[in-house]
């Protein structure tokens, strides 16, 4: 994640233009109401308004801010604002496909709010 980061450089190398990194993280058709980026989701449009019940991600997120969740309930994003990432590993299938605490508790979410508060102090 500190590739895009730090958008596209790594060890003083530029390996990927500024550009590109920008293009594929950033809301492509808000006009639609769609806030996906190009291989990336993207905070809701208007989620720094949201309780936490009802964000995603946190929503002290920064609307330049970037990720991906996965079916297993993975979950990676990152804030260049803020220069931070957070990685959620996790394993919600077990011990079946129908266990949905994770999401129905807003496990993930909450633990990030966490670390942005943190950040803030």
């Amino acid at each position: 994640m500190l590739f895009y980061q730090n958008y596209g450089r790594v060890n003083g190398k530029q390996l990927i233009s500024a550009e590109t990194v920008k293009e594929f993280t950033e809301v492509q058709f808000r006009e639609n109401g769609n806030r996906r980026g190009l291989g990336f989701d993207k905070p809701l449009l208007n989620n720094a308004e949201l309780p936490l019940a009802e964000a995603y991600p946190s929503p002290l997120a920064s609307p330049r801010s970037f990720g991906h969740s996965g079916f297993t309930g993975a979950f990676v994003w990152d804030d260049p604002e803020k220069k931070l990432t957070y990685i959620f590993l996790s394993n919600r299938v077990y011990p079946s496909r129908d266990h949905q605490k994770l999401y129905s508790l807003g496990i993930r979410e909450a633990l990030q709010d966490v670390f942005y508060r943190a950040e803030q102090k």
